[in-house]
């Protein structure tokens, strides 16, 4: 008997169990649904941290050119400029002589404070470097950008496309460029995010780590 009662407590038990590992019929659906505004966050998050790292930069080549074209800053100035940002900022990169060159070029090549509304100031900086290398032409230069953004190139996709003369080849058509964010799985997102986790300084680390919901 004490047999059968106990079998008989433990049915109730197991049925509990069984209904508590039951899973809600919607439960997939919303799942998915917070799975998307998680990745829709982290890429926003990224994209603002990538603005921050564009803007800065842009601000040191504005810096390096105007004091060229009014104090006669040379090549030696800008060497070092180049080691006393690298002594000062131990933890952040891109502070190498080319790389300010190329802040003085981005800066001339968009020289309104505006810039950041351009589709090239969403890029990583690796793009912009293969743009301004490359494509002279502001206009081309725009449309390969608006279309990086759209279809989510890596820098490499980039690159062949300017190669085999992409802008040509469709005949110039023009696409209006939208803040839409990248692909989500595209190389290009991939690389912002990439970018902003290791944000090149602690300031700016913490706030991908905050916004993006990145682990520590």
């Amino acid at each position: 008997m004490d047999d059968e009662r106990t079998d008989e407590q433990q049915q109730p038990l197991q049925s509990r169990r069984l209904r508590a590992l039951a899973l809600p019929t919607d439960y997939n659906t919303v799942l998915s649904d917070l799975k998307e505004r998680i990745h829709t966050t982290q890429m926003r998050a990224a994209l603002a941290v990538n603005r921050e790292l564009v803007t800065l930069y842009w601000h040191i080549g504005r810096t390096i050119s105007e004091r060229q074209e009014t104090h006669g800053w040379g090549t030696g100035v800008i060497a070092r400029l180049s080691a006393d940002l690298r002594r000062a900022f131990l933890d952040m990169t891109g502070f190498s002589p080319r790389n300010l060159r190329y802040m003085r070029t981005f800066a001339a090549t968009y020289p309104k404070p505006e810039f950041w509304q351009q589709a090239a100031a969403t890029l990583p900086w690796g793009h912009i470097m293969r743009l301004l290398d490359t494509v002279p032409d502001p206009a081309q230069r725009d449309w390969y950008a608006q279309m990086a953004n759209q279809h989510g190139w890596s820098r490499a996709v980039l690159a062949h496309q300017i190669d085999t003369r992409l802008y040509e080849r469709q005949g110039q058509a023009q696409t209006n460029f939208t803040r839409m964010l990248p692909p989500p799985q595209s190389d290009l997102a991939q690389q912002v995010l990439k970018n902003a986790a290791a944000a090149p300084s602690e300031q700016m680390a913490q706030k991908c780590r905050n916004r993006c919901l990145c682990p520590v």
